[in-house]
């Protein structure tokens, strides 16, 4: 027997549970703000979480903690981490 995985889906980043690992998926907004979010370390493929709600709300990305306004986190779609296959959790315990 055969499966296959359904693909997951996309979150707004505002959106996104407290201490949930997700990978950024895509940016819906203008350059400025792409190039901004990109200043930043959030571009497609990255791995972030939620550390705090709100505006700002606080996101976790490389290790560090990033404020970012809740109208500009709206703009940015996520996938939300499989269990056990999330590599920001890996990382943790080095």
């Amino acid at each position: 027997m055969t499966t296959f995985e359904q693909p997951a889906a996309l979150v707004r980043l505002d959106e996104l549970p407290v201490h949930v690992c997700a990978v950024v998926r895509s940016i819906a907004t203008d350059d400025e703000d792409t190039q901004r979010l990109k200043t930043l370390g959030v571009c497609t493929g990255r791995r972030v979480e939620i550390v705090r709600t709100g505006d700002p709300l606080i996101l976790k990305i490389f290790g560090s903690r990033l404020g970012l306004a809740a109208s500009l986190a709206s703009r940015v779609h996520v996938e939300i981490c499989q269990p056990g296959h999330c590599a920001l959790r890996e990382n943790e315990g080095a």
